[in-house]
């Protein structure tokens, strides 16, 4: 690195700005941070210079909670006029779902080098479009927080299917289980999951949402605050590649989530917390092995800044780029239109 990153910060609240809390007595230092902020803290190469957020209580929050770090941290409630002024090299957008759009569209055309956008890209399509041309126009690479996307453990599964040592991908099962299970807050995960592995783009689909929610035709919720105001829902995506894939997420006190990736010689089983390869050696005996994963420097959003500068310095293509998450929307609003059409096929 030869040069020092000036970043800063739309919203503060949640993901975007939280402190992990600090280990002692035992020999391991900073823990991996959860959020945008930490990323650029633990990220020696560049500095959060200022933050903005429409709530004064949390700006002073988050400039009390990083005091130490960086005590002359600047504050605005306007993002354009901290972008005229500050004019950073690096913008994280945390804000709600349905505001990404004319944030990043205004960092890509002030003159910043790079971007790290909260997941899901948009909640409309014709406001993804907007804001990856204006990152291509100008040459900006944009990366979309799927966090996962820098997770060792789904990278190595990935890395499992790419090496065609069990054959070829035929089937994903993903499910999602919590109060929180909506489909733009967190099934934007689970299916930017399934696009990941899939390794193409999905071509049509057919679904069904929560009950109670006939009126939601499009993006109607709050950021994500109130799972009330966001479906769960189901749904099978059949891709161009001709993998299928079965999401379905339930809004229940149980939490979690789980991925199978059926492939011609075994299937991966992947949450969280595990990665298991089962293979057969007939219908009645199986062999089922954890999987090793590599230890990695930096994951999740610290994973996403680290590649946003490495393709700034050295070219090269994101992991997670805004075409890539244009596809996580695109079947969401497909979810949603084959819903409400009488759970039908919608080609995409």
């Amino acid at each position: 690195m030869s040069q020092k990153y000036r970043g800063v910060l739309i919203g503060v609240t949640g993901i975007g700005a939280g402190r992990p809390s600090r280990t002692s007595g035992i020999p391991v230092y900073d823990k991996m941070g959860g959020s945008h902020a930490s990323a650029y803290h633990q990220h020696p190469d560049t500095e959060l210079v200022a933050i903005c957020d429409l709530r004064e209580d949390a700006l002073q929050k988050t400039k009390e909670i990083w005091s130490d770090v960086w005590p002359d941290l600047r504050v605005y409630t306007d993002y354009r006029e901290m972008l005229e002024k500050e004019k950073p090299d690096l913008v994280s957008v945390a804000t709600s779902d349905h505001f990404h759009a004319d944030m990043t569209v205004a960092a890509a055309e002030g003159g910043a080098k790079g971007i790290l956008c909260e997941k899901p890209i948009a909640t409309k399509l014709e406001d993804a479009d907007r804001m990856i041309a204006a990152a291509e126009k100008n040459n900006v690479p944009l990366s979309i927080d799927h966090t996962r996307r820098w997770d060792p453990s789904y990278l190595k599964a990935r890395e499992l299917i790419q090496s065609g040592e069990i054959g070829s991908l035929r089937t994903i099962v993903s499910e999602m289980f919590s109060q929180r299970a909506m489909l733009f807050r967190n099934g934007t995960h689970l299916i930017d999951l399934i696009v990941f592995f899939a390794g193409s783009s999905p071509e049509w689909l057919f679904a069904e949402l929560e009950p109670g929610f006939e009126h939601f035709t499009e993006y109607k919720g709050d950021g994500g605050k109130n799972p009330a105001t966001d479906p769960y829902a189901s749904a099978y995506i059949h891709f161009e590649n001709d993998v299928r894939a079965f999401y379905n997420s339930y809004k229940l006190d149980h939490a979690g989530s789980k991925n199978s990736l059926t492939c011609d010689g075994g299937r991966i089983e992947i949450t969280d917390h595990n990665l298991e390869l089962i293979t057969t050696k007939s219908h009645y005996e199986w062999s089922t092995s954890n999987v090793r994963v590599e230890n990695y420097r930096a994951t999740h959003q610290l994973g996403g800044l680290y590649e946003i500068i490495d393709v700034i310095e050295n070219g090269g293509e994101l992991i997670s780029s805004g075409r890539e998450a244009r596809k996580t929307v695109q079947i969401m609003l497909g979810i949603l239109k084959s819903h409400h059409a009488g759970n039908v096929r919608v080609n995409l």
